[in-house]
């Protein structure tokens, strides 16, 4: 659907200029990495202060009247975009979930490389921009394009890498003329904050995040393959414990449910609770969730209350009559239209990506005042 554009006419507002809201679960602070706190994704959408953010490198200090998007490569009308000419075309707007592939790395044993992400590297909001295939159309891709490069203004020394470079990933052609994929520059109806890729990111609607570039500076339409460190060197399945040399990459969101509430180690008094959690897909829409009150032994569904989005979680709330006191493990487990179920057991990697096993919630019910 079209989309007016954002009212703040190319600036940042200025509470989203880099200010770190407390509740955000900080992972690092150079680059900046931080999580959702999972009992704060109470609606559909995740607020831009604390949606999750994950950065390789510093974030780039860019004014959208500076920012230029260059296009180029095997096209037959090289561009050079400013923000107001990319604001100026037809856009769409759509409902995704972003997901880190490596969101619940620090639940995989042996411990993985990695950020130690918990399990709040993910959000959803409204996302509004122009399809990547409008401007790949606009110059014009030759026959001879096999791959689109995008890149990010953002960069840094990566010594497995061998020097400076900035985050860069391609896309097959089909990918990158899906009407779904988005060259995005509003969320939840506001321009993007610097941390989340303000002026201008990709968005690849259904895939990890790693690739939804973000400050988006240069697509170059490529004849071969993109073999750059984050595309062929990270963001891949490695098995070598296997005896394993090759790697598979990572692109659609495995399915995946989260309990949101109650939290982990919570006290609860005897009687009815809520226990309500978030679950999305992929390749698919989610179409039941199960819960289990008792570690596993017995499952039963969960309501779900949200309505069905294609690339977007849905809500689920589940109605547990606590009487029986003392500990107690909580569990839940989506199923989507592919009838794909969420494991009861990671895929242990090298580099801990798609942990997306059932999780664990610990709680105590006390016994009556």
């Amino acid at each position: 659907m079209t989309h007016e554009s954002p009212s703040a006419a190319g600036t940042a507002p200025a509470d989203l200029a880099g200010a770190i809201d407390p509740r955000l679960v900080v992972v690092s602070r150079e680059p900046f990495n931080a999580e959702t706190p999972l009992g704060e994704q109470i609606g559909l959408l995740t607020p831009n202060r604390l949606f999750y953010a994950r950065n390789h490198f510093a974030v780039p200090r860019l004014a959208a009247s500076d920012w230029r998007l260059s296009v180029e490569g095997e096209v037959e009308r090289p561009l050079r975009l400013g923000y107001d000419d990319l604001l100026a075309l037809p856009s769409r707007s759509l409902l995704v979930t972003l997901e880190c592939a490596g969101n619940g790395r620090s639940s995989l044993q042996p411990p993985a490389v990695g950020e130690p992400w918990q399990y709040g590297a993910v959000s959803t909001a409204e996302w509004t921009g122009v399809p990547l295939r409008t401007v790949l159309a606009a110059a014009g891709v030759t026959a001879r394009t096999r791959e689109i490069l995008i890149e990010g203004a953002d960069r840094g020394n990566v010594p497995d890498a061998g020097g400076a470079i900035p985050f860069a990933r391609s896309l097959d052609l089909e990918t990158a003329l899906d009407p779904d994929v988005l060259l995005a520059y509003a969320m939840n109806g506001e321009p993007l904050p610097p941390r989340n890729g303000f002026p201008v990111r990709l968005l690849v609607s259904g895939w990890y995040g790693m690739a939804s570039v973000k400050w988006v500076a240069r697509i170059e339409a490529i004849a071969g393959r993109f073999e750059g460190f984050y595309q062929a060197d990270r963001y891949v399945m490695a098995h070598p414990e296997r005896g394993e040399t090759t790697t598979t990459p990572l692109r659609a969101m495995r399915i995946r449910s989260l309990i949101t509430a109650p939290a982990a180690g919570a006290t609860l008094p005897p009687g009815e609770h809520r226990v309500r959690g978030l679950a999305w897909s992929g390749p698919a829409p989610i179409e039941r969730v199960e819960v289990s009150v008792d570690g596993g032994a017995r499952w039963e569904p969960a309501e779900l209350v949200s309505d069905p989005e294609r690339y977007a979680w849905r809500r689920w709330e589940y109605r547990w009559d606590a009487a029986t006191t003392g500990p107690a493990t909580l569990l839940s487990r989506a199923f989507d239209a592919n009838n794909a179920a969420q494991p009861a057991e990671p895929e242990w990697n090298r580099l801990g990506y798609a942990n997306n096993a059932v999780q664990a919630i610990p709680v105590n019910v006390r016994t009556k005042d």
